[in-house]
């Protein structure tokens, strides 16, 4: 069966853009190489050269970081940010064009800060959090008790106040931004960005969850086998 570049897994692919992203799509396609010298051979024609190859380097990820408010800070860094993208791999960060760490939304009705949201096209954000303990009206939901935990987390219900504290011991606040946050939204960065680049989304949102839930968790597994 002749295979063309374009149906290439989205692993090689994603590799090969992310190297050369301003590369015709046409470049190095063994299926229209094929097609060509046979239609050289067939007209009697001398052999063709090969076209220049020309690369162009574009912008690359920018990361973009608005200042935490007083009480507020951002547990991750531009550095550790990058070293989990370079441990996932092209895959990821292919079509990703921003990063950016930003102020708490207004207006959010959770009892929990909100952590991360994805933008398409391509865009990542990252939202400052309260400086630990917090002081979180309300019980905490089964989802969040196994998020917070799995990244070492300290969580108290306070008997009478309907209130939870939880408390981030150091380093695990920013092991839970980076497996628990990050990782989900890449998640959705892959799927929507797999469904041709589309300025809506293309699932429901329970199927898009569901996807970055599953993605999240396998990079997490893989990261912490290497070490990570």
């Amino acid at each position: 069966m002749s295979r063309s570049k374009h149906t290439d897994p989205r692993s090689i692919r994603a590799a090969r853009r992310f190297r050369a992203p301003s590369e015709r799509r046409s470049a190095n396609d063994l299926s229209l190489r094929r097609r060509v010298g046979k239609a050289v051979a067939e007209s009697g024609g001398a052999s063709v050269p090969p076209a220049k190859r020309k690369m162009e380097w574009r912008r690359g990820l920018r990361i973009v970081t608005e200042r935490a408010r007083h009480g507020f800070h951002h547990p991750v860094n531009r550095a550790q940010v990058l070293a989990i993208l370079k441990a996932v791999g092209p895959v990821a960060c292919y079509g990703l064009r921003t990063i950016e760490f930003a102020r708490q939304p207004r207006g959010a009705k959770s009892n929990v800060p909100v952590f991360g949201r994805y933008k398409v096209p391509g865009r990542i954000i990252l939202f400052e959090q309260p400086l630990s303990p917090w002081r979180l009206p309300g019980l905490l939901e089964g989802d969040n008790i196994s998020r917070f935990e799995r990244a070492g987390a300290l969580i108290k219900p306070l008997v009478g106040s309907q209130a939870t504290l939880v408390e981030w011991p150091e380093g695990t606040l920013p092991r839970f931004m980076l497996e628990e946050v990050l990782l989900h939204e890449l998640g959705h960065h892959v799927l929507q960005h797999e469904k041709g680049k589309r300025l809506v989304r293309i699932a429901r949102t329970q199927d898009h969850e569901a996807f970055a839930a599953r993605f999240a968790m396998r990079q997490r597994l893989m990261l912490r086998a290497r070490g990570g």
